[in-house]
Formats: structure tokens, C-alpha cells, sequence
């Protein structure tokens, strides 16, 4: 049966929560690890939380041979790029400023779908884009429209939103043959793969000498569980039933969320402005799941 709509916002907003509280946990991890060992933890405990899922709930399909270069591909962009580029950026921005970069995704992934895939940018999912990305700025913004934040780190962020559009084109490519449970469970593995060698090169000391505590494995397996198996497993889900365009606007709610959890654990302040903020961003989403031409010429 074909879940509907509002199953499928609620899968996505609960994806875009796990990815939000991420941020918290990345910073408390870096306490301990490099983003490098950071990562390469988060996908060997994620792998193996989500392939025995897979398995045990048989949803694990055959990989055919000409579809290995595309999943080669898929891991290539995230986790190898994202991750790189959201580590490394956190180290050098707040929680909430690199949610607001990586909120800029919706911008760009519906005219890259465009060109690759010839999917079509409605009326409505432009001006939802438009609006929602006003509402974020009107959150994470001073009133002097200033923020403090390293070039570096927001260079380090911009490369992972840039690998979200090949990730996001493969990703419809693959979602219409494979079900979200391999996608994800394949992706993880190949990722481990990847930065095996950076950890092996250059992180080595750091995981010899790391401290262990509760802190660290509450956090770390946060990471793996929630952000690196469950919010990709339940966007990619979106993405299967509402496109990746209009899923990817999605990603607006995580700076909203972000802020949020930052100001409950005493690191962020609400002001007026914010407030109407988490608004603009709340009509944004709405109008970009709209037809607008359809409406207004009656035929809804």
C-alpha cells in the first residue's frame, strides 16, 4: 500500500530532527576524535546496525553488476565528500551556522535535477524555495544581517552542499530500483572503504590514544544510529514518493530545529524576529509542495 502524504512529511521531518540534533552531537564527539576517525566510527557502528536490519527484515536486494558504479558513485558524494565537508566545517562554525549553509541545498538541488534530469521546477517549488530561504536567514541573522563565522568553514560546508547534487541525481536514478534498505546499507559500506585509508594516513595516533567515556559512545553512536542510518534511510524514502526536489526542501527545517535545540541547551536566544522566522520557513515548505498554475486555474 502507497503510504500517504502526510506520512511522508512526517518520515521527512523526522529525518530532518536526527540530522539537526547531529550538529550537537558532531561538536561533542570532536572533543575526542578528528572529523576523519569521527566518521569512519559513525559508518562502521551505522553498517552494522543497519545491514543487520536489513537482513533481518529480508530487505536487502542483489546489487546487479552494472549498477555498482553508481553505487561506487552515490558513496563518493556522501559520505565521502558530504561527511568531509560538514566534519571539517564544524570544526571551524557553530551548530547553527553551518545549518543555515547546508540549508542552502534546496537552492540548488531542483535546477540540477533540471539539467541531469530533466525534472521539472514547478511555480510553487520555486517561490516555497525563495520564501522558506528568507525565513531561515530571518533565524540565524543578526539584525545587522551579520554573523561571525570562519571562510574556511563555510568553504569546507559549501563542498558538501555541492556534492549533494550528484548524490541527490543518483539517488532518484537508484531509488527506482532499489528499496531504501540496500541504498543505504550499501552506501555506509562503501564508505568505510573510503575513508579507510585517510584514518589509516592520518588518524592513527588519535585512535590509539583516544579517552573513552560516556560522553564520546553516547554521542558517537547518536551519530551512527540516528543521522548516519535512520534520517538517510527515512529521506531517501521521501525521496522515492515525492521526488528529490521537493523532499530537499525539507533540509530548510534543519537551522529552525538546529536553533532550537541550541537555545533548550543554552547556547542560542529566541527573539521576535526568529520566531516569525520558523513561520516564513513553515509557508515556504508549504507552497513548495503546491502546483501553483494548478490552482488558481481550478483544477486541483
Amino acid at each position: 500500500m502507497k503510504p500517504n502524504k502526510p506520512f511522508i512529511y512526517f518520515v521527512l521531518i523526522l529525518a530532518m530532527v536526527f540530522w539537526s540534533f547531529s550538529y550537537i552531537w558532531t561538536q561533542n564527539v570532536f572533543k575526542y576524535l578528528n572529523p576523519l576517525s569521527t566518521v569512519f566510527i559513525r559508518l562502521v557502528i551505522a553498517s552494522v546496525f543497519f545491514v543487520s536490519l536489513s537482513l533481518a527484515l529480508r530487505k536487502f536486494q542483489r546489487i546487479a553488476r552494472k549498477d555498482i558504479l553508481k553505487f561506487l558513485l552515490l558513496a563518493f558524494f556522501e559520505p565521502l565528500i558530504y561527511y568531509l565537508g560538514e566534519s571539517f566545517g564544524l570544526k571551524l562554525v557553530s551548530p547553527t551556522v553551518a545549518a543555515i549553509l547546508i540549508s542552502t541545498i534546496p537552492l540548488f538541488v531542483p535546477f540540477s535535477m533540471y539539467f541531469l534530469a530533466k525534472e521539472p521546477v514547478r511555480t510553487g517549488t520555486f517561490f516555497g524555495i525563495f520564501i522558506a530561504f528568507v525565513g531561515v536567514l530571518m533565524v540565524v541573522l543578526n539584525r545587522d544581517l551579520s554573523f561571525a563565522a570562519s571562510p574556511l568553514g563555510i568553504m569546507f560546508l559549501m563542498i558538501a552542499v555541492a556534492s549533494v547534487m550528484g548524490y541527490s541525481f543518483i539517488l532518484q536514478t537508484l531509488g527506482k530500483k532499489y528499496n531504501a534498505y540496500t541504498i543505504i546499507s550499501v552506501q555506509n559500506i562503501i564508505g568505510i572503504f573510503y575513508f579507510l585509508p585517510l584514518v589509516l594516513l592520518f588518524d592513527m595516533d588519535v585512535l590509539k590514544t583516544v579517552h573513552i567515556n560516556t560522553e564520546l559512545v553516547v554521542n558517537i553512536t547518536a551519530l551512527a544510529v540516528f543521522a548516519s542510518a535512520l534520517a538517510f534511510f527515512l529521506f531517501t524514502i521521501g525521496t522515492q514518493h515525492i521526488g528529490v526536489t521537493k523532499a530537499s526542501i525539507f533540509t530548510y527545517l534543519v537551522p529552525i530545529f538546529t536553533a532550537t535545540i541550541s537555545f533548550f541547551l543554552g547556547k542560542e536566544t529566541f527573539t521576535p524576529l526568529k520566531v516569525g522566522g520558523i513561520l516564513v520557513v513553515i509557508l515556504g515548505l508549504s507552497l513548495s509542495q503546491l502546483n501553483i498554475k494548478k490552482y488558481f486555474s481550478g483544477k486541483r
